[in-house]
């Protein structure tokens, strides 16, 4: 019998991009955890969480907590669009002097 089979343990492969490999190798040194160990810790965090039922949810449900954050979503479209149309004047203003 092949010692491989028998054991009960599943393999897995990861492929990280640089920001990800950057993020387990700092919380490998800050806490010391192998990387094997910080994986198996965020799955079981993952799966313990109310994040984990976020898959499933809207996308109005995920981005909720950022909505009115910085005062009134009234406000800042009429400040934006206020911005908007500053810039869109002085460009016609730097036009027109151009010609």
């Amino acid at each position: 019998m092949n010692t491989l089979t028998a054991q009960s343990d599943q393999f897995l492969s990861l492929r990280l991009g640089a920001r990800d490999a950057a993020l387990v190798r700092q919380l490998h040194e800050r806490t010391g955890l192998s990387k094997t160990e910080i994986v198996k810790q965020a799955l079981r965090l993952l799966a313990s969480s109310d994040e984990a039922g976020a898959f499933n949810t809207c996308l109005y449900e995920l981005g909720k907590p950022s909505f009115g954050r910085y005062g009134d979503a009234t406000r800042q479209s009429a400040q934006i669009k206020s911005v908007v149309r500053d810039r869109l004047a002085a460009k016609k203003k730097r036009l027109a002097t151009a010609d």
